[in-house]
């Protein structure tokens, strides 16, 4: 009985607890963690882990094979093959009687069979293309595809940039907010403490007290909150970069290294602007170039065809099998010739394959100067969202000073006994309430720039 247990797991169970366990290991990949990235190794490491970008990499490299196999139609095709037959019933031809027996009557027929009993054939043929004109037009239409596929990778990547330099900066942002928050915080709870002290003395009232806990309190939750709004943005610059939710990534950058009144330069800078540099627009340029190819090529098919052929081979019919690999019954041919194809009548259908050429032309060019009205509107007001955010950003960049010195002044006051609990509490309240407006803010102006350059073409160069 344990003999027969053991085979029972031995050959049924143990190989799918394998399986499972070989399962498990490629469904959980090693984890990754990436320390002190900066942005533009976030964006690096985006571009060769990100799977939009690898399927518009192999789309260029289809594009690539394409050509190829465009170009191998215009080299000789060289076929060989060969087969072997038994007649086991032998077809015949009726003949006249007269051609068997002289002394037959006129008039009868006979059936005789005119085949062997077994049959062989080899043969090797070639064929050349000599003239061709939509072959040329079709090579140069494939070479044309390739370049719109290594577009499609620049727009690709375009995207993966604006998608983790976004995340990056909400990230950052969120993190800063947390370091002023801990810095509130700890303000807020060495003077409750201080508070305390001083009304077990009986220098202050129990409101006082109680209204700085609740002031407290309401820190404490506000640093929750941040931290799981830390949480989520991690979790979606991870996505963007193409990043495992498991996997960890910590940030090398820091606020301070951005310069706001640059950010305001480059909103009043007047640059000059080329449609190209736009991927969508260089992917309309190149499709219009295909619309172009497709109209003389349907074109050149009115054009006849010429080809040159080749072939060589052998026959052999014994009336033994074995006979059929003996070499010296096999009897040789061959034949060179041309092939010329002149159209002469379609049934209009390539009439219409122009027709359809043009109207799919015009609805790229329509396309494109849509695109281009478009791109006008959208730089101005990606110019006019960031100079309203650097606007709004140097205001509340003069709030958060000036109730930073509010709260300050107003608890040396307190300290000193010339000031309210109250008002002290309303500073505190109105400094983080500009802090939280200040980063507000600076996160819209770094994403208007963002928005600026994506208009302007200039995520990628």
């Amino acid at each position: 009985m344990r003999t027969a247990l053991t085979f029972v797991f031995i050959v049924f169970i143990l190989p799918f607890v394998v399986a499972q366990g070989a399962l498990s290991a490629g469904n959980n990949p090693e984890k990754v963690v990436l320390q002190n990235y900066t942005l533009e190794q976030c964006i690096d490491y985006a571009i060769n882990h990100s799977l939009s970008v690898a399927n518009s990499k192999a789309d260029l490299e289809i594009a690539k094979a394409q050509v190829g196999v465009t170009r191998a139609d215009g080299l000789p095709q060289i076929n060989a093959g060969s087969s072997m037959s038994h007649n086991y019933k032998l077809t015949v031809a009726f003949l006249p009687a007269q051609f068997v027996n002289p002394n037959a009557p006129a008039g009868e027929f006979v059936a005789l069979p005119f085949q062997p009993p077994f049959q062989g054939n080899a043969a090797v043929s070639a064929n050349q293309m000599i003239f061709d004109a939509t072959w040329f037009l079709g090579l140069r239409a494939a070479a044309v595809y390739t370049q719109l596929a290594e577009r499609n990778v620049i727009r690709s990547k375009a995207e993966v940039i604006e998608g983790v330099t976004k995340a990056y900066y909400g990230l950052l942002i969120s993190q800063e907010r947390m370091e002023l928050l801990d810095a509130n915080l700890q303000r807020v709870e060495t003077l409750f403490n201080e508070t305390k002290a001083m009304y077990s003395n009986g220098f202050v009232e129990k409101i006082d007290v109680d209204r700085l806990e609740v002031s407290l309190n309401n820190l404490r939750t506000e640093k929750q909150r941040v931290m799981r709004l830390i949480e989520m943005s991690k979790s979606f610059l991870k996505f963007q970069m193409g990043l495992q939710q498991t996997d960890e990534i910590t940030l090398g950058e820091s606020l301070q290294k951005i310069n706001p009144d640059v950010l305001l330069l480059q909103a009043q800078m007047q640059e000059s602007f080329d449609y190209k540099s736009r991927p969508e627009y260089s992917l309309l340029e190149t499709q219009r170039e295909l619309n172009i190819l497709a109209i003389k090529r349907d074109r050149l098919g009115y054009l006849p065809r010429l080809s040159a052929t080749f072939q060589y081979g052998g026959l052999v019919g014994p009336s033994n099998a074995g006979d059929l690999f003996k070499f010296g019954n096999w009897n040789g041919f061959g034949n060179v010739g041309l092939t010329l194809s002149v159209p002469i009548f379609d049934g209009m259908r390539r009439h219409y394959l122009i027709q359809k050429s043009r109207l799919e032309l015009i609805k790229t060019e329509n396309t494109m100067q849509n695109l281009r009205r478009s791109i006008d509107l959208e730089q101005q007001q990606a110019q006019t969202n960031l100079a309203n955010a650097m606007d709004n950003l140097q205001t509340q960049r003069r709030n958060m000073n000036l109730a930073a010195e509010v709260a300050r002044i107003s608890r040396i006051k307190y300290k000193e006994g010339v000031g309210s609990n109250l008002e002290v509490i309303n500073a505190e309240n109105d400094y983080k309430q500009a802090e939280t407006s200040y980063y507000n803010a600076l996160y819209e102006a770094l994403i208007a720039k963002v928005d600026l350059d994506k208009a302007k073409g200039k995520l990628i160069k």
